[in-house]
């Protein structure tokens, strides 16, 4: 008889699932019949918070089946003949024989393949549907520790490719040119050549490009320029600061 606390978190919904495929005529059923009768067969077991509320715009129950899906197809329990059905194998069959009485399914650990020390380690394919967002909402339900073991790499991947999107393409040439605009701003300021007078927020944000370039006598010559009561205490007090450490720099 199925314990009642079975379903605590989302692994334990891997063998659940196999064992619902293994009843099936044939051992399979199409994607959302399948969810149906898993709700029906374990609705009693399901806990009320995972019922209550959604992962990855799915209801939590419904949303951990399908990772439990994709978990068994990783460790060669599960596969699909077609697009949309759901099909336990020989080998999740004999892995129910053997573990009659199991509640989890220990990772199939595969070994890797060695690759040169000064090659770029290989990308983890993501399988289809799973996204950036879809790791998030189930990290947030895993425990940590868990949700590392399984999903650590392909999670690391896809922050990195989101990162990336962030990155502005520019060549040396153009990078040179825009800094040359701003130093030339500086200078101007600084030899009277430029009747405006920046702002106290501008001459800050002159101050921290400066000191990024290590032009140290720049940045601190402009402190002196920049009004208290014209900026927020925290943009002034980091100026302030980032003056100061100039400032040491020349005199060292």
């Amino acid at each position: 008889m199925d314990d009642p606390r079975l379903f605590s978190t989302q692994l334990d919904y891997d063998v659940p699932l196999l064992r619902l495929l293994a009843e099936l005529p044939g051992g399979q059923g199409v994607a959302g019949e399948v969810r149906r009768l898993f709700e029906k067969k374990y609705h009693r077991l399901i806990p009320d918070e995972h019922r209550g509320s959604r992962s990855g715009g799915m209801i939590v129950w419904d949303n951990n089946v399908a990772w439990s899906r994709l978990r068994l197809k990783q460790n060669g329990f599960l596969d699909m003949p077609r697009r949309g059905i759901w099909r336990i194998t020989d080998a999740g069959r004999q892995w129910l024989k053997e573990n009659s009485q199991a509640t989890r399914i220990k990772r199939i650990q595969r070994k890797r393949p060695q690759t040169p020390r000064k090659r770029s380690p290989a990308k983890v394919a993501a399988a289809p549907g799973i996204d950036l967002e879809m790791l998030k909402q189930t990290r947030k339900l895993m425990p940590a520790d868990e949700f590392r073991q399984v999903w650590g790499t392909l999670y690391d991947q896809l922050l990195a490719e989101e990162r990336v999107k962030s990155i502005t393409e520019i060549t040396q040439t153009e990078l040179g040119h825009r800094t040359r605009r701003w130093l030339d701003d500086v200078h101007a300021f600084l030899s009277g050549k430029n009747a405006s007078h920046p702002s106290s927020e501008a001459l800050c944000d002159w101050i921290h490009f400066c000191y990024a370039l290590e032009l140290y006598r720049e940045a601190a010559a402009l402190f002196p320029y920049v009004c208290e009561d014209e900026v927020d205490t925290a943009i002034y007090k980091r100026a302030k600061r980032v003056a100061k450490v100039c400032r040491s720099k020349i005199a060292g």
